[in-house]
């Protein structure tokens, strides 16, 4: 039985099956893991700024809106790729909640630019204003 490879069972049929399966997941994820006609981060050419909601309850009364400059070349796709970078590299009193980055648990749920998300499932689509980030 050391002799036999996992391949000894595998029939010309459910090879064909599998190199199709692959082919096809490909092509969908190809095509629709980015909408068309939108510019994401990888093809940003200038800095994103970003525009954080933040309270220090020490330092501050009110809540206040905190801007980041995050170069787009040097940082994941999705809005919570920008916020670890925030955090790691920029400033580390930055907190926010995040757990399985797939979308599942949907800890990462956000208000960006006046919608509600998932930072881990939404791209950084780089514009001229700031991306808004709040709770």
């Amino acid at each position: 039985i050391d002799h036999i490879s996992p391949r000894t069972f595998e029939t010309p049929v459910s090879s064909f099956t599998m190199a199709a399966m692959r082919t096809m997941l490909s092509s969908r994820l190809s095509s629709s893991a980015r909408p068309a006609g939108r510019a994401f981060a990888a093809a940003a050419t200038k800095p994103q700024v970003f525009s954080i909601y933040r309270y220090d309850p020490e330092r501050a009364a009110k809540p206040f809106m905190q801007e980041y400059t995050i170069d787009l070349k040097q940082c994941g796709p999705m809005i919570l790729d920008a916020l670890i970078k925030v955090k790691d590299e920029v400033d580390s009193t930055l907190s926010f909640r995040r757990s399985c980055r797939e979308g599942i648990c949907g800890s990462c749920a956000m208000n960006i630019n006046g919608k509600n998300g998932l930072a881990c499932l939404l791209y950084i689509e780089p514009s001229s204003s700031p991306i808004e980030i709040q709770p």
